[in-house]
């Protein structure tokens, strides 16, 4: 295991923010992990687990304990029936290189949810969605490791996931470090195109597939493919997949979780809205009780355009309003922006947006 010194953080992740680790670790084995452990009790520091820096902001004055950066490998099949595979995949893999490889074997259950970037590890920490789909929907436990250096598996079950939250994030099991996750995708669920967007986009590949004489199975994997692709390519319209010759990705993806209002809320939110001259703004079902807002629609329609530049190098994404983005400023700028957008939304709708991505002091 080697230890490193005063590590700039900023290339690690996609923000490109954030100042010095005072230790540095990469972790490619749970051997790795204990004994990272270990050092941390010993020279007694904190430490903070780094994905693939996809949802993380760093403190100009960086992080003053030891970062461990989980890198550990490995796509395993454990499992495959005529319906269903199953495999165990590694912390460390990136997200969309496996949905890639899934997508591939004509797969179904994270098509939509292509071009997401971070880790597997990361991915039932905050139950990562898109376009339809959710991850806890084809999770069957979590494998991870408690400060102690003991290996617990958990179930989907005592996951509770719900919307970009879990036990991981804010629960029980927020003190544990996901080493593996283990996934159920099927082989017979049609590629999912639920989404509006999606099912656009979709009709324009329709009479291509159709007319395709492909065998079932080759047309299958056909569909899967053209899902994912069309998915990627929403994405970069809206910046939204990492590429380094467009600024706008640099950023946290979206910066605002939708808000999840009562029924109540959501009424005294349209009376509002009404009030203001918005008709028909968009409110999806939720939970039994409850309904989501849409935090885009919010910030858009709170005075807040898209390109807005703000004072320090930072402003919104010219492609998608909850894209936070650092042009080239800090972080110290980045939040202020944050809390600048958080009180437009605030002042016109009384509704206040919970930032997605995690800060680390």
């Amino acid at each position: 295991m080697l230890v490193q010194n005063n590590i700039p953080l900023a290339p690690l992740t996609t923000l490109r923010l954030g100042g010095e680790a005072r230790f540095f670790i990469s972790i490619k084995t749970t051997e790795d992990l204990i004994h990272a452990l270990e050092f941390c009790k010993k020279e007694n520091l904190p430490y903070f687990i780094l994905g693939g820096g996809s949802n993380t902001i760093f403190l100009d004055s960086g992080f003053p304990g030891v970062v461990f950066q989980i890198q550990i490998p490995g796509i395993r099949c454990l499992d495959a029936t005529e319906s269903h595979t199953i495999f165990q995949v590694g912390a460390g893999v990136i997200w969309d290189h496996f949905v890639e490889y899934t997508v591939k074997q004509g797969l179904a259950g994270i098509e939509c949810l292509s071009g997401i970037p971070g880790s597997v590890g990361a991915s039932p920490i905050q139950n990562i969605g898109a376009y339809g789909q959710e991850v806890k929907d084809i999770i069957l436990k979590v494998e991870c490791m408690t400060p102690t250096g003991e290996i617990i598996s958990i179930s989907k079950e005592d996951c509770k996931f719900r919307y970009r939250n879990s036990e991981f994030k804010s629960g029980i099991y927020n003190d544990c470090i996901v080493v593996s996750v283990t996934f159920q995708l099927s082989k017979l669920t049609p590629p999912c195109l639920r989404y509006p967007e999606v099912q656009k986009a979709w009709e324009k590949y329709k009479s291509e597939i159709s007319a395709s004489e492909l065998p079932s199975s080759e047309l299958r994997i056909f569909q899967m493919e053209a899902v994912r692709n069309l998915v990627i390519q929403l994405r970069k319209k809206k910046s939204m997949v990492l590429d380094e010759l467009d600024p706008n990705t640099r950023s946290a993806g979206s910066f605002f979780t939708n808000p999840i209002l009562s029924d109540g809320e959501t009424e005294r939110f349209l009376e509002t809205a009404k009030m203001l001259g918005f008709d028909n703004p968009p409110v999806y079902p939720e939970l039994p009780g409850y309904k989501k807002i849409s935090a885009a629609w919010l910030i858009e329609n709170s005075g807040i355009q898209k390109g807005s530049k703000y004072p320090g190098g930072v402003g919104i994404s010219e492609n998608h309003c909850l894209g936070l983005i650092n042009i080239e400023g800090t972080t110290s700028a980045l939040l202020q922006m944050a809390e600048s957008v958080r009180k437009s939304v605030f002042e016109k709708f009384s509704i206040r947006l919970e930032m997605e991505p995690v800060i680390r002091p």
